[in-house]
């Protein structure tokens, strides 16, 4: 399995850890790619959100990370910071 980030997950990564300090961003930055290997062995670990295709994976009790899987291609789509309002997770989703 091959991983793409989306342009709109990259955004958002960089989002995110812009928010943080130094350390807690390289922390961030070492679970994230530990999360992706897990997910690129063993691709739906990840919980279904609701009913679509995607994924969703815990990286911090603040962040998911939204992934989606097609043939043998994993497409990150989104970091989600849980302190935003998740009606609008819906709306990113649904785009």
């Amino acid at each position: 399995m091959r991983i793409v980030v989306t342009a709109n997950a990259e955004k958002s990564y960089f989002e995110i850890i812009n928010k943080y300090s130094e350390n807690k961003a390289v922390l961030f930055s070492k679970k994230t790619i530990s999360i992706l290997d897990i997910i690129k062995v063993n691709n739906h670990i990840g919980s279904r959100y609701k009913q679509t295709n995607y994924r969703k994976f815990l990286i911090t009790e603040e962040v998911y990370l939204f992934y989606k899987i097609e043939t043998q291609i994993i497409y990150v789509i989104l970091f989600w910071d849980n302190k935003k309002n998740p009606l609008s997770l819906d709306s990113i989703l649904s785009s």
